[in-house]
Order: C-alpha cells, then structure tokens, then sequence
C-alpha cells in the first residue's frame, strides 16, 4: 500500500512538473518556419513565417502562403514591424498586406506612430479612423502574440486588431487543450487554440509547440464545416538576431 502510495505521489509530482514546464513564459526568439498547405489530404500549397530582430530592437515579422487549387491559385503576404515592451506587448511599426492571384488583387500599407495612437495608410497619407488605446495588433502580429500568451497562461485571448483593410476588430481566442498531433515535420504534443466567432461559419484552430518554444506547427481553417486548408510545419531553423 505504502508503495502504491508513493508511486502515485510521483507520477503526480512528474506531472505537475510538466504542467509548470509548459505554463513558463517564452521570449522572442528570431526563427525561420517553413509549412506545407494541404486541402482534404492533397497538396495545396506552401507557407513561411520568418521572425528577425533589428539592430534597433523593432521585432520583423514575415508571412507568406501561396496556394494553387486546379484553375485558382491565391498568394498572400503579410510584413508586421513592430516593438515589445515588458509586458510582452506588442507596439505596431509597420504593417503590409498583399494579395494576388484569382479575383480582385488587393494591397494595404499603414503606419502607426504609437505617442500618439495614430495610424496612416501610407498609400493615400490619410489617418486611419481606429479605436487605438492599448496594445494593436495587425494580420500576422496577433498569433505571434497570441503564442505568448498562451505560454505564460495569459487570460483572456483578447486582442485589437487592424485588418487587411484597415479595420480595427477584435480577435478573441479560446484555448481548447494539449493534443499530439502528426505533421510532415514529426509527432509534437501541442497547445490547441480556437478563434472565438460571432457565429460558427467559419472556424480557426491554431497549435503550438511548447517544446519548440510555443511555435506555430499548425493551423486549420473550416467553413461551413467543410475544410479550406490546412498548414503544418515542415521545417524550422533558428538564426541568430542581429545583436548578437
């Protein structure tokens, strides 16, 4: 009985160990990921997601997917500058979008100066109407700050957001759980993600990698029920950051 005892006083101590593994804060670190986009199993595409730092401290964030369905094809591409403070929050530089391929092409530039909490769309020179009080986060910055919050256990997941379009909303997120999960890049015990919506036509699951820092190593998009596209991480490497 003592032993069983003991036993079960250890497989809980392992446990609860693991667990406030998982829950330490994370750092930006630069990182160089590369993703294969799959639609219902068949090769849909490829992506990137590249985080360098500056030697002035701003943090760059480069995103890219490039799908190709029979007769469609859709090329995206987000660039988010911008700088943390201790709180790990993120203060907006820079942000670009693009995107071309079938259907209209669409682009959108701002800049942000944040003594002021303005923001300008760089092509026309004119302010952008937002509600910008605290932290503001853009396309590609979110879940890269999202991953941080998920890693020091941060509640609630609720960020603003300036879209591709200039719009300023709010991304809410809910986390869902650890799950190990299969991708070209190998087996990885994940944090599960979902992005809260106002209705559930459309649905997100982001899961990160707490042994790979909190990385991005999936992301999975539903509408209607039916799958879009799923992106799972092929490969990564870790450069070094310009300061060192």
């Amino acid at each position: 009985m003592a032993k069983k005892l003991v036993t079960a006083m250890v497989l809980a101590t392992a446990s609860f160990a693991s667990m406030a593994v998982w829950a330490e804060p994370v750092e930006l670190a630069p990182y160089k990921a590369e993703y294969s986009i799959t639609r219902g199993g068949s090769d849909y595409g490829e992506g990137q997601r590249y985080l360098t730092q500056t030697n002035a401290g701003e943090w760059q964030l480069y995103g890219h997917t490039d799908i190709s369905w029979f007769i469609l094809s859709d090329e995206r591409t987000t660039e988010s500058v911008f700088r943390v403070n201790d709180e790990q929050d993120f203060i907006p530089v820079d942000f670009q979008y693009k995107r071309e391929g079938t259907g209209s092409d669409r682009a959108f530039h701002a800049s942000f100066d944040a003594e002021t909490h303005q923001a300008v769309n760089v092509e026309s020179g004119k302010p952008i109407d937002i509600n910008w009080q605290g932290a503001l986060y853009d396309e590609g910055s979110v879940a890269e700050k999202l991953r941080l919050d998920v890693a020091a256990e941060r509640e609630p997941l609720s960020y603003a957001v300036i879209d591709e379009e200039g719009h300023s909303k709010t991304y809410r997120f809910q986390r869902i759980g650890e799950e190990t999960i299969s991708t070209p890049y190998g087996q990885l015990d994940t944090i599960k993600v979902e992005r809260v919506r106002d209705n559930n036509k459309r649905e997100t699951y982001y899961w990160f990698a707490p042994e790979m820092n909190y990385l991005l190593v999936q992301l999975q998009q539903f509408k209607e029920g039916d799958e879009q596209a799923t992106m799972a991480l092929t490969g990564v490497t870790y450069p070094k950051s310009s300061e060192d």
